[in-house]
Formats: C-alpha cells, structure tokens, sequence
C-alpha cells in the first residue's frame, strides 16, 4: 500500500492473489448460485400473477363503481381532502 503523505489518502493498493482454485469448487459453486437465482426468478412471477390479479379485482370494482354513478366524478389523487 502506498500513502500520499501530503493528503494522507491511499494511492496505491497492491493485493495479493490467492491459491488458484479447483474448477470442481467452480462449478459446484456456479450450479448453488443458479438454483438460488431459479428460486428467486419463481418468487418474482408468483409476485407478478398475484399483482395482475389485485390490479384486475380493482380495474372491475372501479368499473362497477363508475357503472353505478356514471355521472359522478371520479376522485382525483391530488385532491388534499
């Protein structure tokens, strides 16, 4: 490691590399690695069905509102009431 000793700031960091590594701890850690991402990518499209379904029970309850008063104004989300 070199230091600037005017600014006392690192400007230099040499790090030394470690043991080579053996390529079946390579793979082996590769195929952990994915099936955590497969597990996430589920969770993500599950999360994803659930939020087109609310999004759709409130697109057909508001349609039904607006059915049943078609003169009534729908509420604004900037109005501060």
């Amino acid at each position: 490691m070199k230091v600037d000793p005017e600014t006392r700031s690192v400007v230099w960091v040499e790090q030394k590399k470690g043991p080579a590594k053996n390529l079946d701890d390579l793979v082996n850690r590769v195929h952990s690695q994915r099936s955590v991402l497969d597990e996430k990518f589920a969770r993500s499209v599950q999360q994803n069905r659930n939020q087109r379904d609310i999004l759709d029970k409130k697109f057909e309850e508001a349609r039904k509102r607006a059915a049943r008063n078609p003169n009534e104004r729908p509420p604004n989300p900037f109005d501060n009431e």
